[in-house]
């Protein structure tokens, strides 16, 4: 396993290799991600491996490890967000091809070289939740972690006293 990530990859040439990569990359890299976070420090922990299966589909492989730090939408404060997240793709030229793939793989369009940090960073914006939220009982917002103040602000928990009876 070689310990630097390349920065150009040429996915069906390391597919046909058996290629795999490990190393680290700066959170600052990632411009699309950037509006997503309240702080880009840090870096992400890549692994990612190439090579064909069973079936000659050639595939990328990956395993993600970081700590991002985003906003939560109920108090406005920071919070850290944990991606421990893998990742298959099948790599294929044609649209054909990607229909033929096995269900284990997402579709990885390819034609030629690409930057292998920008893949990674579509792989952590699917991580980043729709609408980042300290759990309830976390939350730093008056009344997130009282449930009882919740149920009653429910305009139907009168209704589930009765069905409760």
């Amino acid at each position: 396993m070689i310990e630097r990530l390349p920065l150009v990859i040429d996915p069906l040439r390391l597919a046909e290799a058996g290629s795999r990569f490990r190393g680290p990359l700066p959170l600052a890299e990632f411009q699309r991600l950037a509006p997503s976070l309240q702080q880009a420090q840090g870096e992400v922990e890549v692994e990612v491996e190439f090579g064909k299966d069973d079936l000659h589909v050639a595939y990328l492989s990956g395993r993600l490890h970081t700590q991002l730090v985003l906003v939560c939408q109920r108090c406005l404060q920071p919070m850290t967000w944990p991606v421990n997240t893998t990742f298959a793709l099948g790599l294929v030229t044609t649209d054909q091809a990607a229909e033929q793939l096995p269900e284990r793989y997402e579709p990885l369009m390819v034609s030629g070289s690409m930057a292998l940090a920008e893949l990674i960073e579509d792989e952590l914006i699917l991580a980043v939740p729709l609408v980042p939220m300290h759990p309830r009982a976390e939350c730093p917002a008056p009344g997130a972690g009282d449930d009882r103040q919740q149920q009653e602000a429910h305009p139907f928990a009168a209704l589930a006293q009765l069905k409760r009876r």
